[in-house]
This record gives structure tokens, sequence and C-alpha cells, in this order.
């Protein structure tokens, strides 16, 4: 008879345990780290669009600010989903680094839900 082959699972801190738990990532094996490029771009859209492209036509063009809150709002939530979508990604491939990213995506997924319940205050008044 031969022994049933073990895993080791890594040791995590009571932190770890939790952002995986609410990352819904559990104890999975890790996984390779892919490319972040589709949450950064869609942010950066949503920025360009938001700050730049927006606010120099919405003069020109009289309905794209009836367009620009609904517009503002739709991108924010998508921002929001990929970024934690690229948390989950990172914690998932045990990436060294992860705790300084987890820090800087919360921040910016407080900075795009500050915005998206400003959008939505303005769409309900």
């Amino acid at each position: 008879m031969t022994p049933e082959p073990t895993t080791c699972a890594p040791s995590r801190s009571g932190a770890e345990r939790f952002v995986r738990q609410l990352l819904v990532i559990g104890d999975q094996a890790p996984r390779a780290l892919v490319s972040l490029k589709g949450s950064i771009g869609v942010t950066a859209v949503r920025c360009i669009l938001t700050y730049v492209v927006i606010p120099v036509l919405a003069p020109l063009i009289s309905w794209l600010g009836v367009l620009a809150t609904p517009a503002s709002l739709v991108l924010s939530l998508v921002a929001i989903g990929l970024a934690l979508n690229s948390l989950r990604r990172v914690w998932m491939a045990e990436y060294r680094h992860r705790w300084p990213y987890t820090a800087f995506i919360a921040v910016v997924v407080v900075l795009l839900a500050i915005t998206a319940v400003l959008d939505t205050l303005e769409l309900l008044t």
C-alpha cells in the first residue's frame, strides 16, 4: 500500500485568510498572474471620458450633458468590478506585493464608490 500524497497548505495569517474569504478564493492553489491591463484600461478610459472629453464637449453638444452622469456612473461601476477582479487574481496568484496592491485597490474602489454615489444622487435630484 502506497501512502496518499499530501499537499502542504501554506500557513496564512488571520488577515490573509480573511481577505481570501472576502474575495471568495479560499485555499485554492496558486495560479499564474495574468495581465491586469483590462482593469487599468477601463479606468483610464473612464478618467479620460469623465475629466477630459465630457467637460470639453458638454458645452458644445448640449445633450451630452444629460448623458454625462449616467455614463460616469456606469463606467465607475465597471471599473470597480474590474478592480476587484484584478485584486482577486493577484491574491489567487499569491503575488508577493499583494498587500500594497490591496491598499491601492482599496483607495481606488473607495474613490470610485464616492463618485458612483454622487452620480446616483445627481440622477435622483
